[in-house]
């Protein structure tokens, strides 16, 4: 079940705090970005569409959608110039943590006993307490291929850990996409 859900939240989940995101892009230089006017979107791919819910969906569309007409591209459903296409990896992963205490040591004592009331030596404890965590690590794809040659022109990747949060997913998503799309050739106009 909790697999499930994981992966029912997971695209838009993933790389929620723009903190934890690491960006990483690459492009063809012997590419010139400036002849590109019209776009179109690529389908999800099966393999990963039942991972993405229809409202997370949509808000990934419409950000990969301002980022591009902030760019100066036109959508076209056909007979576009280029075509963006998304794509999601998950990693579950562990973490552990560990946290000691130590008390005790030299010090001084009393008590009764054989011997009578009187100063002692004690040992030290130390006591470690270990907390093991899974979370889940998202990798956001997105590809922009050149439509006439069928190659792969420009690329962003970003790496995040997984929020569950739909607020934090709702509000995080457009700023997400922009951090990732913010390498694309092509001067940003502002709305």
């Amino acid at each position: 079940m909790k697999k499930i859900f994981v992966l029912f939240f997971a695209l838009t989940l993933i790389l929620s705090s723009c903190s934890t995101l690491k960006v990483t892009s690459d492009y063809d230089p012997n590419v010139n970005f400036s002849k590109y006017k019209t776009y179109n979107l690529l389908p999800w791919r099966e393999d990963v569409s039942h991972m993405v819910n229809d409202f997370d969906r949509k808000r990934i569309v419409d950000a990969i959608k301002h980022e591009m007409e902030l760019r100066g591209y036109k959508y076209a459903e056909s007979n576009s110039d280029v075509s963006v296409s998304a794509y999601i990896i998950l990693d579950e992963k562990e973490q552990t943590t560990a946290y000691s205490t130590y008390m005790g040591g030299y010090g001084y004592y009393a008590g009764f006993g054989y011997y009578g009331y009187g100063p002692g030596f004690g040992m030290g404890t130390t006591h470690t307490t270990y907390n093991t965590e899974t979370y889940t690590v998202g990798t956001l794809i997105i590809d922009i291929f050149d439509n006439s040659s069928k190659k792969l022109i420009w690329q962003g990747i970003g790496v995040g850990t997984i929020n569950e949060n739909p607020k934090k997913r709702e509000q995080n998503t457009p700023r997400v996409i922009a951090k990732i799309m913010e390498s694309l050739p092509g001067k940003v106009q502002k709305k």
